[in-house]
């Protein structure tokens, strides 16, 4: 008989840690596509990826909380000010994929002013992906989200090109798997982006007191910046 005081192997910690992360990617993809419904995806999609985004944030930071009550919460709060902040990043990421579809269902997507779309389409969907993330972790001024994220990831390509290829890998697992999409896809990539763009503005805030210690010897205990106030470089 096990001594039900004794810990748990180290394969069922990790299994249950990765039925974990499943469930909340099925259950963030739900309240998503609820929400984004009660917005009539218009005016929906935003705050229910900032909500997404702030949830995941909230979960990395081992926080406990009824998830479906903080999520109502959070895109109630966010309708106005997020549709404020990232609204015109989602458009032109939306007026472009059209365009790029249409492209392809026309087969002129390799003309020059189909290369053109393509590239345009990557570029904004990669500065919406790193702005909603970043409105999530940091207070900056509504308008200066998307300048903010655009010049983020023009500072930083290698991570921009990670977030890419994690946008890739959801896709792919999408197309080969067209049943997990329904249940899967939106909430696996909001988790995604979230948990690696998370991971890139902490390590750039920790390089960037680090280079403040350095400017400043004089200084035995230099002040930190405060949480979500500060601006990523």
């Amino acid at each position: 008989m096990t001594d039900s005081a004794s810990p748990l192997p180290t394969w069922a910690v990790r299994a249950h840690a990765v039925f974990d992360w499943i469930w909340w990617i099925a259950f963030l993809n739900v309240l998503w596509w609820v929400f984004a419904l009660a917005g009539a995806i218009v005016v929906g999609v935003v705050p229910a990826s900032v909500a997404a985004a702030e949830l995941t944030r909230r979960r990395l930071r081992g926080e406990v909380f009824p998830v479906a009550r903080a999520f109502a919460a959070a895109w109630r709060r966010e309708l106005g000010p997020s549709n404020a902040a990232l609204a015109a990043g989602f458009a032109v990421t939306a007026v472009l994929a059209v365009n790029v579809v249409g492209r392809l269902g026309a087969g002129v997507v390799g003309e020059p002013l189909g290369i053109v779309s393509v590239f345009a389409l990557v570029v904004s969907f990669a500065i919406t992906a790193v702005a909603v993330p970043l409105y999530a972790h940091y207070d900056l001024p509504w308008h200066g989200y998307l300048v903010t994220a655009s010049r983020w990831a023009a500072r930083n390509i290698l991570h921009v090109v990670l977030l890419l290829l994690g946008a890739v890998a959801v896709a792919g697992v999408g197309s080969i798997l067209p049943g997990v999409v329904p249940f899967f896809t939106v909430g696996a990539w909001l988790t995604l982006s979230t948990v690696l763009c998370i991971a890139f503005f902490t390590a750039n805030d920790r390089a960037l007191a680090e280079r403040e210690a350095a400017a400043s010897p004089a200084r035995l205990l230099p002040p930190s910046p405060p949480q979500n106030e500060g601006v990523p470089q």
